[in-house]
């Protein structure tokens, strides 16, 4: 009888003793938190950039970071340091776009793949699809190097050791930032 009552008493302790779970999130609310996260670490890297446009950017950047399983900390890292967030820009190497994407370089490999080429008109006026191919670009790198290249991801910009390792020092800076903020 004793230990029936310790049974008892032991149950009843669980049973009111456990936390409520918190409800989980439908997919449009997850995407909602996802992109909301994004923004803020877009702040951290560029706090100038206008709400709208920043939250406009974290939207797309996320979907593409998801599709392509791109961490989007390291596609923030990148566009700050290749454009700080300016869609506009054209480096003195022809590289387009916030995501500076070198359509010369590229759409010979994109050929080589049997992909289609990069418009480059494209790339100039619409974010979405820059940071689409970004995140394409960097999904291939990440494919071929990453198991043996732990900054597969400073080939974006370039192939040499020197310029790699200088980039790379770029990149882990603003990751530093990034993650500063969580």
């Amino acid at each position: 009888m004793n230990i029936q009552k310790k049974i008892a008493t032991f149950l009843c302790i669980m049973l009111f003793s456990t936390t409520v779970q918190p409800k989980s999130l439908s997919i449009s609310e997850s995407t909602t938190h996802n992109v909301n996260a994004v923004a803020k670490m877009i702040k951290a890297i560029q706090p100038e950039l206008d709400k709208s446009d920043r939250n406009r950017i974290a939207y797309s950047l996320y979907m593409n970071s998801k599709k392509y399983n791109i961490d989007p900390k390291l596609m923030i890292a990148i566009i700050g340091t290749e454009s700080d967030f300016r869609n506009e820009k054209i480096s003195s190497t022809g590289d387009l776009s916030l995501a500076q994407i070198n359509c010369g370089i590229w759409n010979k490999e994109f050929t080589r793949l049997g992909l289609d080429k990069l418009n480059s008109k494209r790339l100039k006026k619409d974010e979405g699809y820059a940071l689409s191919k970004m995140a394409e670009i960097l999904n291939i790198l990440k494919i071929r190097h990453a198991k043996k290249d732990k900054q597969w991801f400073a080939r974006y910009h370039s192939h040499t050791k020197k310029h790699k390792n200088e980039y790379s020092i770029k990149i882990e800076k603003r990751m530093r930032m990034i993650a500063s903020i969580n």
